[in-house]
């Protein structure tokens, strides 16, 4: 195990909250590294065919719109490179089901309207911009952090799995550039004026069931379905 992997282990014997920032801080240390190494990778387009079968949470456009306008200044500082989502596309992924990809749209729908309903009242806190590789995100912090855990995971078993020990959704984030670049030392200065930015708070009312590209774009996702939570 590396220690990666074993400072996860400890951020997860924390329990709740403490365990979310703790994971946090986990990422950012990691992509700081990376950032160091030049191992940022590089994006290599902007839309593409509906090839992800993924559930997602949309946020409020008026909370889009704060932190879309947050994150202008990095994405001008490479003009030459980058794509800024849309106000309308800002999402939080919940559990991406490619595997079941092949299972009847009845069965992920039955199970997910389920889950979804059955899940206890879930409030995300979108707070401070972040560096991970070629993207800037949303930190979203779920309260109370281990119901988000909860669904997810209550999702991948009804289906047939349990979530993959190395589960790299145990936060909640809502990407908001992508750069076409490895070089992202111009962005970094407008990302930390708004490291510890409050943007709001919304509470989960739907996920959607969706095809789509990478970037959830207008013009390549496709709505399967959609599921409210209970009363």
């Amino acid at each position: 195990m590396d220690r990666w992997s074993t400072a996860e282990r400890l951020c997860g014997l924390a329990g709740g909250d403490l365990a979310q920032h703790g994971r946090f801080g986990l990422l950012h240390l990691r992509e700081a590294q990376a950032l160091r190494r030049g191992r940022v990778g590089v994006w290599q387009g902007e839309e593409g065919p509906r090839a992800y079968l993924t559930t997602v949470i949309r946020v409020p456009l008026d909370l889009a719109e704060r932190v879309r306008a947050a994150a202008l200044p990095a994405a001008a500082a490479r003009p030459d490179g980058h794509y800024l989502y849309p106000a309308d596309a800002l999402h939080i992924t919940l559990a991406n089901l490619d595997r079941y990809a092949d299972l009847p749209l009845e069965r992920l729908a039955e199970t997910l309207a389920d889950r979804v309903a059955d899940a206890p009242p879930i409030t995300f806190t979108l707070r401070g911009l972040a560096v991970a590789r070629h993207t800037v995100y949303v930190r979203a912090y779920a309260q109370p952090a281990p119901a988000l855990l909860a669904l997810r995971a209550s999702i991948l078993r009804e289906l047939g799995s349990e979530p993959p020990r190395q589960e790299p959704l145990r936060i909640a984030v809502s990407n908001v550039v992508r750069f076409r670049c490895a070089d992202l030392t111009a962005v970094l200065p407008a990302v930390r004026a708004h490291r510890n930015a409050c943007f709001g708070s919304f509470p989960l009312h739907r996920v959607e069931l969706v095809r789509t590209d990478k970037v959830l774009s207008a013009a390549g996702t496709e709505l399967l379905a959609a599921f409210d939570t209970g009363p």
